[in-house]
């Protein structure tokens, strides 16, 4: 009985002792992953577009395609200030940081390079090369050096406002939800390695590149087939499968304008504007809406995961 019980203390010290090491571990990773640095990363030769037609599609993009204002940028209606907050959420602390993406020199991108401020936007990281947080870069990695150029010079055409936001800070606990994935996007891993391009409008190509840039994969999942989102509340509802799996399947293109202008399904229930941004989206003109609603035609079916 003593061999036995000798031996039942060995394995539990070791499991403990592996435990205690993947611990350890998990916590290295999260402070060796948090806000790296890509120094020698290169700066894309982007100029600003600040043209009517550029400063008109750098609007279009931020405000209705890609919802960077009503997402996390304008706190209170005010365009573009950033804003921040301290989070204490069970084993997490935080301080929630968004940045001011006005022109002030001091306190927002007014000391930025065109070519910088491309690079945060496709690349995900900042001036220096520092890696930003919750950034979703890899959605709009897809974005042509024209759209880039245009929205550049739309943030260099905002009034300067002088609001100084404290630097992104989390707790161990978070830096390795974070490293994970579980608490937001990962930046961009890579540079941009040359020029871009958007495919033609009013194609179903051009309708996958807004979909990218709508950011429509956080939702929909990659393959857009809907479901639960990882990580949401077990009694969060689940969201619609874009793919020919799923309802879409039987709209039109017009009942496909009209939910996203209004707001309501062919079926008359009206969508969430809190899950489904659709006042933002709805924006869109109707030719790029019907682009994308060729484009989600052409996705394969795929039967939500519930």
């Amino acid at each position: 009985m003593r061999r036995i019980l000798k031996w039942i203390g060995i394995v539990l010290g070791g499991l403990i002792g592996l435990l205690v090491l993947a611990v350890v571990g998990l916590l290295i990773y999260g402070q060796l992953s948090f806000k790296r640095t890509h120094a020698d990363w290169p700066l894309r030769p982007i100029t600003a577009d600040t043209s009517p037609e550029g400063l008109a599609r750098g609007q279009y993009l931020m405000e209705n395609v890609m919802g960077c204002d009503q997402a996390c940028h304008s706190p209170q209606g005010t365009p573009f200030v950033g804003e921040h907050e301290e989070v204490n959420e069970g084993p997490i602390s935080a301080v929630f940081a968004v940045p001011n993406l006005t022109p002030d020199q001091e306190t927002g991108l007014g000391a930025w390079t065109d070519a910088q401020i491309a690079r945060a936007i496709r690349e995900g990281v900042d001036k220096d090369g520092v890696e930003l947080v919750i950034m979703p870069a890899q959605n709009y990695r897809a974005l042509s050096d024209a759209d880039v150029a245009a929205m550049v010079a739309y943030l260099r055409n905002l009034e300067p406002v002088r609001n100084e936001i404290p630097p992104f800070e989390v707790n161990a606990v978070g830096k390795v939800m974070l490293a994970l994935g579980m608490l937001g996007p990962k930046p961009s891993s890579q540079p941009i390695p040359g020029p871009q391009n958007a495919p033609t409008p009013g194609t179903a190509e051009y309708g996958g590149y807004l979909v990218a840039l709508g950011a429509c994969r956080d939702c929909h999942g990659e393959v857009l087939s809907g479901g639960k989102i990882p990580f949401s509340p077990p009694d969060a509802p689940l969201v619609p499968n874009l793919t020919p799996a799923g309802d879409l399947s039987k709209w039109s293109e017009a009942d496909f304008l009209k939910a996203m202008h209004n707001g309501v399904t062919p079926d008359g229930r009206t969508l969430d504007p809190e899950g489904m941004p659709w006042p933002s989206y709805g924006r869109m003109t109707d030719a790029d809406l019907g682009a994308i609603f060729k484009y989600l035609q052409t996705l394969p079916p795929v039967e939500s995961e519930q």
